[in-house]
């Protein structure tokens, strides 16, 4: 069954305050390197009372991993690991303190999946990590605060006859908030699902990764999403081999919780790309195709397979398109660029997007590769080492000389 978003009418309307910040989001270049993440939802407190989209679908998925532990915990077999891993935790917690402070029902059903020790110790460490960023990111914001009430207390004692301007004050401009941005970006998307070249992400390989590799495969789609609504020339986006009930897709569905709105600029579908368009149309981008894309053809409709395969990298994306019988087609990463040893050219997923976007914009392969991060390259790995070579020669005369 499809669930393919449909536009409402006065989503193709576009307020007269857009003219007021149509010149400042929109440029000619493209700015590389900054947070796409950046204006796709806003989170709210946990409070009841905060009844926002964000907090009712989170509580949503959080009342259903309760109950499914709740049931995987009726098997006696199941209870045993639970109570065992339990007293892992706490082990870990004391011995290398990267274990978060509580641990959600998602967490658990997570960890009760996991095989691997290391896998758990891993997965563990992970959550502790965006537990810190959560909590540096707070203690921040509210250090500004405390910096902006502290100017705000020094003018106001200011004695002056001329009137003060800037924050608080007056001020020629208006402020742009948030929300505003956010319709502005998704404005632009609009346009884009009608005229614009579609580009297909198969998100049909969610049993073939682990459940942190699906959550980082959903964080990289979100990129996606974001850097193609900024970008000037967005694509028109397809995601196909939708699956709701999968990691993948809640964990998409939780930070952007408008994702399955009817008006939301986007197009998903639980039918495969073979019935939605037209198959000698389709090329599949994978890094095992012998063939080279030379050039972006605006006829053609690219897909990406949306997959993490940190663990155990298999072709997959290849084996699925020779057995659909797709053609195939590869960046051309070692025809234009020096890759240093041991480098990996598997891309992530919102890396391969904003190559497609400035090649197609600029139809030339040294803007777009700009994607690739320098660390890679074989030159960054010679200045690296030539680094790491002068440190040692002068720890050495250091010790030398003492």
């Amino acid at each position: 069954m499809s669930f393919t978003k449909k536009l409402s009418f006065s989503a193709l309307i576009r307020p007269v305050q857009d003219k007021a910040v149509n010149s400042l989001f929109t440029s000619s270049k493209q700015i590389h390197y900054i947070n796409y993440s950046v204006l796709i939802t806003r989170r709210c407190s946990t409070q009841p009372e905060c009844q926002n989209k964000s907090y009712v679908v989170n509580s949503k998925y959080d009342l259903e991993d309760a109950k499914k532990l709740e049931e995987l915990l009726e098997d006696p077999k199941t209870l045993i690991l639970y109570e065992k891993l339990k007293l892992e935790v706490e082990h870990i917690r004391h011995t290398d303190g990267y274990v978060p402070e509580k641990l959600k029902h998602r967490d658990w059903i997570l960890l009760l999946s996991i095989t691997s020790k290391g896998q758990r110790r891993g997965y563990l460490e992970y959550r502790w990590k965006i537990q810190r960023k959560v909590e540096n990111r707070l203690v921040k914001k509210l250090q500004k605060q405390k910096e902006r009430e502290k100017l705000f207390e020094i003018q106001s004692k200011m004695e002056s006859d001329h009137i003060v301007y800037g924050l608080n004050h007056n001020s020629m401009f208006i402020r742009i908030s948030d929300s505003k941005m956010n319709h502005f970006y998704n404005s632009k998307l609009i346009p884009a699902m009608m005229f614009e070249p579609t580009v297909v992400f198969d998100v049909g390989y969610d049993k073939f990764m682990s459940p942190h590799e699906a959550m980082n495969c959903a964080k990289q789609l979100i990129l996606s999403y974001s850097a193609n609504r900024i970008h000037i020339d967005p694509f028109n986006l397809y995601f196909c081999n939708c699956d709701k009930s999968g990691i993948l897709m809640k964990h998409f569905h939780k930070t952007v919780p408008t994702l399955h709105d009817l008006d939301f600029p986007i197009n998903m579908t639980e039918q495969s790309y073979l019935n939605v368009f037209d198959k000698n149309k389709l090329i599949y981008l994978t890094a095992n195709a012998k063939k080279v894309l030379h050039k972006f053809d605006p006829n053609m409709v690219y897909i990406i397979g949306a997959m993490v395969d940190k663990y155990d990298p298999q072709p997959l994306s290849f084996a699925k398109a020779k057995k659909e019988g797709l053609p195939m087609a590869r960046l051309p990463l070692a025809e234009h660029l020096e890759w240093g040893t041991g480098s990996g050219k598997n891309l992530p997923i919102n890396q391969v997007l904003q190559i497609l976007l400035d090649l197609r914009h600029t139809n030339d392969w040294a803007v777009a590769l700009e994607h690739i991060p320098k660390r890679k390259l074989k030159q960054a790995r010679i200045d690296a080492q030539e680094r790491l070579e002068k440190k040692r020669a002068e720890i050495i005369q250091l010790l030398q000389n003492q």
